[in-house]
């Protein structure tokens, strides 16, 4: 347990340790931003409105240099990152991605870099937005999933309970700043979780794939699609979307090679070099990103590669709803 009041000394004690990042107001709203003893740390907030997915795989990072002469891998920071604050969702989140990034044959190294120097201590949700439906994705508010740490905000307390062996080692190597929970505590984050959960919306999951099987065809995904903008907004903040392209750019007598997220929303995502493409309907595109989630990832994965943050639905200009989608495949 760590009194609330004593948060600022527990950030104080992790900075001296490891470079700290957190939730901190802005211009903006809540933002994940580096954190010291100093910053005013907001622990009441929904979720960020960014993925925390983008501090392992950037929206747009350098890969490699080409000098003229020798091509260099790009450098990245070796050091230990603790997260703070991070909400449930996008935790579990980066299990997923680690699926894809990690544990495939194919590792990214980038990817597989960042996430070895993190420990990600995730903030259980008191209050989960309307768009939350994470309970119906196999997570909740008080998913375990991706966390090293799982912390609970109760009244006057901060109780953390350790989930990885990552997460035990960091409990025991600062055991001086925590105190053990009085019994009354652990009763209270019961309650909290109970009640927390009660509050997502649900969303009917099971029988997905099944039925979108028999609408690969269907005029059901033109009908969906017909006021979408192709923005690809819900692509861009979906925490679990990992698709990127590459590119050369000069920079003077030798290039940089860059790596910058993709969105199959987009128009020219599949676009072949001789002109034709795949999907070249808006309704295809909406049909390919619905079935990659919940057809071809629990295929793959078996995993549904959504988290149920909602950001797709609260960021979507047109009103576009997954949860509705879900309920007009299944119906």
């Amino acid at each position: 347990m760590l009194d609330s009041k004593n948060l600022n000394k527990f950030i104080a004690a992790i900075a001296k340790q490891a470079r700290v990042r957190g939730p901190v107001a802005d211009a903006s709203g809540v933002i994940l931003s580096d954190i010291t003893p100093r910053s005013s740390v907001i622990l009441t907030y929904a979720n960020f409105k960014l993925p925390f997915k983008r501090e392992f795989f950037p929206q747009c990072e350098v890969i490699s240099r080409y000098d003229g002469a020798a091509v260099k891998e790009e450098s990245s920071d070796n050091n230990v990152v603790v997260y703070f604050g991070i909400r449930p969702c996008d935790a579990q989140s980066i299990a997923m991605l680690d699926k894809v990034f990690v544990d495939d044959k194919y590792a990214d190294p980038y990817f597989q870099k960042r996430r070895n120097n993190a420990l990600i201590i995730s903030l259980a949700c008191n209050e989960p937005a309307a768009t939350c439906f994470c309970e119906s994705t196999g997570g909740g508010p008080a998913s375990k999933s991706g966390s090293d740490v799982i912390a609970y905000s109760l009244k006057q307390s901060l109780l953390f309970e350790p989930v990885s062996k990552k997460g035990e080692d960091f409990i025991k190597k600062n055991a001086k700043l925590f105190r053990a929970p009085a019994q009354k505590e652990l009763q209270e984050r019961e309650k909290l979780v109970s009640v927390t959960s009660s509050k997502t919306h649900a969303v009917k999951i099971d029988g997905s794939r099944a039925a979108l099987a028999k609408k690969t065809d269907s005029s059901f995904w033109d009908n969906i699609a017909e006021t979408c903008l192709g923005c690809g907004a819900c692509t861009f903040l979906c925490p679990t979307c990992h698709c990127f392209d590459l590119f050369d750019e000069k920079l003077g007598d030798g290039s940089a090679r860059l790596r910058l997220h993709d969105a199959c929303m987009f128009a020219s995502f599949v676009k072949e070099a001789s002109g034709h493409n795949p999907r070249n309907k808006k309704g295809e595109r909406m049909r390919q990103r619905v079935m990659h989630k919940f057809s071809y990832a629990p295929e793959n994965f078996n995993a549904v590669f959504c988290v149920g943050c909602g950001r797709c639905i609260s960021a979507c200009p047109s009103n576009i709803d997954i949860r509705e989608t879900l309920a007009g495949v299944i119906a």
